[in-house]
């Protein structure tokens, strides 16, 4: 009995490894939002679609939140692979946008059906090269890696407790992008005030050039005889 215990006690002390091992945490959350894409693309019942949606939603929106805030940051050094590092930050910029347009539109159902369709594509692709080619390159020494599991998991269940938690990181990220609109606004009508104040200059400076030319310019000889007395015979 007692070895039975100890045996149970071990398979429970493996599976809470597991649970704190981050790259099994992501594969557990990607296998869980691709069968909710396979079971939206597999109903043509729009109440039980748009069940499905939120559910995929909210997976990715903490999903999103624990691999921004902690694990992107936690392996991105010891990935030998900047371009991998990039495109999957540029991918999850693009769920984000879905996302905020699904939640915030006021969509027919074909047009958010056909733009959730989109985000489930953008999705599974993003899962393949995260699975396929950042995981793998990971080179972090064993403690780290579970250091980084233990913060993911508490993180994703502060998440999932607290829901309201991700709409404050939506309105950060809506104020950061308008922030960011209104400071390239403000240099394009800068860039375009001095263009116009350069060519008003340069137009003045022609204009008196011009007309130095003109106070300095000789009588032609055409006028000279015009303008004198005719020889007489």
């Amino acid at each position: 009995m007692n070895e039975s215990m100890n045996r149970k006690g071990r398979n429970s002390n493996a599976d809470a490894m597991e649970s704190m091992d981050p790259v099994s945490m992501l594969k557990e959350d990607h296998s869980k939002v691709k069968k909710l894409f396979d079971q939206f693309e597999g109903t043509d019942d729009e109440r039980v679609q748009m069940e499905i949606a939120r559910k995929a939603i909210n997976e990715l929106k903490v999903h999103a939140a624990i691999e921004e805030e902690i694990f992107y940051p936690g392996v991105g050094a010891t990935v030998d692979d900047t371009d991998v590092m990039c495109e999957a930050t540029e991918e999850h910029h693009v769920v984000h946008v879905l996302i905020d347009e699904l939640e915030n539109q006021d969509l027919d159902h074909d047009t958010f059906h056909a733009k959730f369709i989109v985000l489930a594509e953008n999705v599974r692709h993003h899962i393949k090269e995260e699975e396929g080619e950042m995981l793998p390159k990971i080179d972090s020494d064993e403690s780290e890696i579970q250091e980084l599991g233990t913060r993911m998991a508490e993180r994703k269940q502060e998440l999932m407790e607290n829901p309201d938690a991700l709409n404050r990181k939506k309105s950060a990220r809506s104020s950061s992008g308008q922030a960011a609109q209104s400071r390239q606004g403000g240099t394009s009508e800068k860039t375009a005030g001095g263009s116009s104040r350069s060519s008003s200059r340069s137009n003045n400076a022609k204009d008196e050039d011009s007309d130095d030319r003109s106070s300095t310019r000789k009588p032609t000889k055409s006028g000279s005889r015009g303008a004198g007395p005719r020889a007489s015979r």
